[in-house]
């Protein structure tokens, strides 16, 4: 689904706009009014934050270890003086400055007195988690609920992501009574908490339903400020979907990868991004299979009315930063990069085995990837990799992935996630 955000500057009612992404912004005033989660994930700065941890992945864990012991003994040193302890825990809320790129608007860490006015509201923050008091437990319950949303599985995520806005604003309340510094950028406890609940929930927003993705986004800013563009299931998952030129399974792989590997047969391909040939795609409202002809960029789906897209381009700055660690490796152990990106047929399929072939990749499909993808996503692999069959043979297949799946589990190296994923794939596949 398409939205257009339309926001007001709730300092002086100017229009806001998207100019210093990710955040949303007034030009006028110059106020932060939200955060965009996507082109976060897009951002120059997002790409150096991927690129320190994945380099140094050691060195990355010790930081964020000295981190937190600086806010422990700030915490402590609060109890003896509570000015010394809120100074202790600027500083360290420092790092999270330096080290994220969500901390604060990256514009303003290049002004001193904006940077020094995010240390104490960061600080003050952070110090809360680690006193005795209401935080650690509200802390406790946003994990609960964020756990509850998951992570592209839960067909029905909006009751936990009530519970999540519900303890945001618990925490926001609760920082209202304890006092500390004033927000850095000036904005009442609503303007606050809007943009705090647009940074938790902005990132799961691509693994709700489009028509959740709508009430979410209202429930957030209000009911006046969001509007639809289009109805869009590919707008409904953190994955893009792949046709194997081997076997023809579909399968979910990650925007950012560059190299795709089919899980039936383990043939290996470079993403071609720059390709307009005709490809089919399904729609993940309904897990149908539809074609686009070449140079066509969507259409709408016959069965359920969504819009479906070809796969848009993204993910560049995290691919970027993923070849240049490929390039150590290979490097480190005396082969080139080339080589590792080399495209391969995999195991090699036959009109004999090719059954074979997409039931063992339904298989790990559910095994990989049962965390993140719908019963109704799971049941489109199949009847998508089987073009042209009823629904009688795509339930055959699904058995038989079911059964494998539940041999696997018996054998102690399956998991019963997988079996449970397949067996309501099947009831979905029967319009349960």
């Amino acid at each position: 689904m398409g939205q257009l955000i339309h926001l007001r500057c709730e300092r002086c009612g100017a229009p806001t706009e998207a100019s210093d992404p990710p955040w949303i912004r007034c030009p006028s005033c110059g106020s932060i009014a939200g955060f965009d989660f996507t082109s976060s994930a897009e951002s120059p700065e997002y790409a150096e934050f991927m690129r320190r941890s994945m380099k140094d992945p050691q060195g990355y864990v010790k930081r964020w270890q000295d981190h937190d012991a600086a806010v422990v003994k700030a915490a402590q040193t609060f109890h003896k003086s509570p000015e010394k302890g809120l100074k202790q825990a600027a500083e360290a809320a420092e790092f999270l400055i330096d080290e994220t790129p969500w901390a604060m608007p990256t514009a303003a860490k290049h002004d001193s007195g904006k940077r020094e006015a995010y240390k104490l509201w960061l600080g003050f923050e952070l110090m809360q988690h680690k006193l005795p008091g209401k935080y650690p437990g509200l802390q406790l319950k946003l994990n609960e609920a964020a756990a509850a949303v998951g992570f592209g599985a839960n067909e029905n995520p909006l009751p936990a992501f009530e519970k999540m806005l519900d303890v945001l604003r618990e925490m926001s309340d609760e920082r209202e009574r304890l006092g500390g510094p004033p927000d850095p950028e000036g904005l009442s406890v609503e303007g606050r908490l809007r943009v705090t609940v647009s940074q938790m929930v902005a990132g799961y927003i691509r693994m709700v339903s489009p028509d959740l993705q709508l009430a979410l986004l209202r429930r957030i800013y209000g009911d006046d400020a969001i509007s639809a563009v289009d109805i869009s299931g590919q707008d409904y998952s953190v994955y893009f979907d792949w046709e194997c030129p081997q076997c023809g399974l579909f399968s979910p792989h990650v925007p950012q990868a560059d190299k795709l590997t089919c899980p039936g047969c383990y043939c290996t391909r470079r993403v071609d991004f720059e390709s307009m040939d005709a490809v089919a795609v399904i729609c993940h409202g309904c897990g149908s299979r539809l074609e686009l002809a070449a140079k066509q960029l969507s259409c709408k789906c016959e069965y359920c009315g969504s819009q479906v897209k070809r796969f848009v381009r993204q993910g560049d700055a995290q691919r970027e930063v993923i070849a240049e660690v490929k390039r150590g490796i290979a490097a480190a152990n005396n082969f080139s990069y080339e080589e590792m990106m080399a495209e391969s047929d995999g195991f090699g399929v036959t009109p004999e085995n090719r059954l074979e072939r997409l039931r063992d990749g339904l298989v790990r499909i559910a095994q990989w990837y049962n965390f993140g993808i719908t019963p109704t996503r799971m049941a489109g692999f199949a009847r998508a990799s089987l073009p042209g069959e009823d629904a009688v043979n795509v339930d055959a297949l699904l058995a038989d992935a079911q059964a494998v799946a539940a041999h696997e589990v018996q054998q102690g190296h399956g998991d019963p996630k997988a079996v449970k994923l397949l067996e309501m794939a099947r009831q979905r596949l029967a319009g349960k």
